[in-house]
């Protein structure tokens, strides 16, 4: 075999770490599938969008307050044991009502009733990113917890290898005893994690259960991965905020305190009603006699006691705060979409270089095994070298853990995701 060759196959045999556990369990969740699920059975995502169903009959409701209201009635009175007026008598009756001015309160209901919408449908776009962020960790991380078990199963089966030269070369004199004791626990070392990294492999299965929706996350298993783009230009922050959602949420907050200001001093202003109604009476039960009666109300409010007043003297203050707290949460909001493209683009050149490392390690430690089984090489160097390519194995399945998690993080703070 050509020695070149020879050097790169345990890298080649790195990069199908993934495949060959995909062939190993059949069935496995793709990333496509987790999607759809999550979409169709998050019970947080569902409640999200009852929320905006919800809001929106709310905001339809706020307009009854400009329609009239018509409304009809039956009667019957029995009045054969009276002494005065003995008998019986019917009535039906059809009445209609229209407030023509209510001191702005219907408008602004309207308007709170929309605020209240907008509210609702930030908080599910809120929610997808969110849940979009959780299900792209969560299936990195037992894609993580798969790999870690076959690195940990591999690096256990090369450290046994390791031991049974050392042995060898103890036995023939060529080694100290020293060296074989440290090998023996470095194998009981990578037996424990080995067995750490099984235990935490149930755990990944049951946060990603848990994003999508299911109840019982035995035996779940994922197959390939998350897809990752590279990183664009920094884009421009400050015009990047006004579009995520929890900076529209305190918007509506703002719009809904603007419209209690406005319902709150409709205390003060008159109101005015127009009224009509159509009714018949008589002994029969198909009565004949007519009466209509149509009437014009005009309320002046006078006094209330201090309501009006204080009540909105309160509603200013939460229209104060509501807007203290827009501008301090953009503030903040733009802080972090810094930090998470920062941490997005650090992340993509990091696996980069991690890989890189772990090119030369995995070449360092070919040829290092050879100089140390010719006795070219101290123990010592040799131990060095094989611990160094453990640490870049590692490092690099971790990288590519938090490559996945730093770019989900990125589209979170911006109130993007995956799931529709």
């Amino acid at each position: 075999m050509n020695t070149a060759f020879k050097s790169m196959l345990p890298a080649l045999l790195w990069g199908l770490m993934p495949s060959l556990w995909a062939a190993a369990a059949p069935g496995a969740l793709v990333w496509e599938a987790s999607v759809e699920e999550t979409a169709a059975a998050n019970p947080e995502l569902r409640a999200a969008r009852a929320g905006v169903t919800a809001a929106g009959h709310s905001a339809s409701a706020a307009h009854s307050g400009n329609l009239p209201q018509l409304s009809a009635g039956a009667g019957y009175s029995d009045s054969s044991g009276s002494a005065t007026a003995a008998g019986t008598s019917y009535s039906t009756s059809l009445s209609l009502s229209q407030n023509l001015f209510s001191g702005f309160q219907d408008s602004a209901r309207i308007e709170q009733g929309a605020a209240a919408l907008a509210q609702a449908e930030a908080s599910l776009a809120s929610t997808r990113a969110r849940l979009s962020q959780e299900l792209k960790s969560a299936f990195a991380g037992l894609q993580f917890a798969q790999d870690n078990v076959t690195l940990t199963d591999k690096i256990v089966q090369r450290l046994a290898e390791n031991l049974r030269l050392v042995e060898l070369r103890f036995e023939g004199g060529r080694e100290n005893k020293g060296s074989l004791l440290l090998t023996q626990a470095t194998l009981a070392q990578a037996r424990y994690e080995n067995l750490q990294a099984r235990q935490t492999l149930a755990s990944a299965q049951a946060q990603l259960a848990r994003v999508l929706g299911r109840g019982e996350p035995a035996g779940l298993q994922v197959l390939g991965g998350v897809p990752v783009s590279l990183p664009e230009p920094a884009p421009d922050f400050p015009q990047l905020v006004q579009r995520i959602p929890e900076l529209l949420q305190a918007r509506a907050q703002e719009r809904s305190a603007v419209a209690g200001v406005t319902l709150a001093r409709s205390g003060f202003y008159p109101s005015v009603d127009v009224s009509g109604s159509v009714a018949r009476e008589g002994e029969n039960w198909m009565p004949d006699g007519d009466r209509r009666t149509v009437g014009l109300n005009l309320t002046l409010p006078l006094f209330s006691g201090g309501r009006d007043y204080y009540t909105t003297k309160s509603a200013a203050a939460s229209l104060e705060a509501a807007s203290s707290n827009r501008d301090n949460l953009e503030r903040q909001l733009l802080v972090r979409l810094k930090q998470a493209y920062a941490s997005y683009v650090e992340s993509e050149e990091k696996l980069k270089v991690d890989r890189a490392f772990l090119d030369a390690a995995v070449l360092r430690a070919e040829i290092a095994r050879s100089r140390y089984n010719n006795g070219l090489m101290s123990f010592e160097d040799w131990d060095r070298i094989e611990n160094d390519l453990i640490q870049r194995q590692k490092t690099v399945l971790q990288s590519q853990r938090d490559r996945v998690t730093a770019e989900a993080a990125w589209e979170q703070a911006q109130g993007k995701g995956v799931i529709p």
